[in-house]
């Protein structure tokens, strides 16, 4: 079997899918390093656009971070190779990449500390339904909402990295308006899991919650 069809194989571990998952992972400290040197900025007023600091680094970092995104679930799916690694790793890897991505923001004061609490706390509340979804064999499929939430949430993490002038607008501010949709957009997607998580159930164990024969 040559490379090429080991990238593509399901029995594979390390075929191309799982492979762009573990390169967002590896992505996060990365990241996280640019952050921590990126303490100083300029103000908007007095920024330009095209200038080098580690935190617009750290933003491209996002970029690419986000093309993982959707290139793993595309080749994925295209052929036919979606796998139980891969499932398990790229959920991981996105929360991942939010913890450590809005904690260093928060770190450098530019977003608060209740949008970061409520941003991972519903991330964390989902993750673990989930895990209750799966040890009683419950399959529901996550909304669009969900890849809508996660597309906000790195588009809102790229501009407070750039902060300082980003077209014109104080990137910061644009930022944290976009990480507020992201926020409904979160609330939202949480709420239909749990509505069908409950619905599934009920579906399977009845309304006392016993295991229908």
């Amino acid at each position: 079997m040559n490379f090429w069809k080991q990238l593509r194989s399901s029995d594979n571990l390390l075929n191309l899918p799982n492979c762009l998952t573990l390169l967002r992972i590896l992505l996060i400290p990365i990241m996280a390093l640019l952050l921590e040197f990126d303490a100083e900025q300029v103000l908007f007023e007095h920024d330009w656009m095209f200038r080098y600091s580690p935190g617009r680094v750290a933003a491209f970092v996002v970029v690419i971070a986000g093309a993982t995104d959707l290139l793993d679930g595309y080749f994925a799916r295209r052929w036919g190779i979606e796998s139980l690694l891969g499932k398990f790793l790229d959920p991981v890897a996105d929360k991942l990449f939010l913890l450590v991505g809005l904690v260093m923001l928060m770190k450098l004061g530019r977003v608060d500390a209740w949008l970061v609490m409520v941003l991972l706390s519903r991330e964390f509340l989902i993750t673990a339904l989930r895990a209750v979804a799966a040890g009683e064999g419950l399959i529901i499929s996550a909304g669009q909402s969900g890849k809508w939430k996660l597309t906000f949430q790195l588009i809102g993490l790229g501009f407070l990295m750039w902060y300082g002038s980003a077209f014109g607008l104080p990137a910061v501010k644009v930022g944290v308006w976009i990480l507020y949709i992201a926020l409904f957009i979160s609330l939202l997607s949480g709420y239909q899991y749990l509505r069908d998580f409950f619905a599934v159930r009920r579906m399977k164990c009845g309304p006392l919650g016993l295991a229908q024969k």
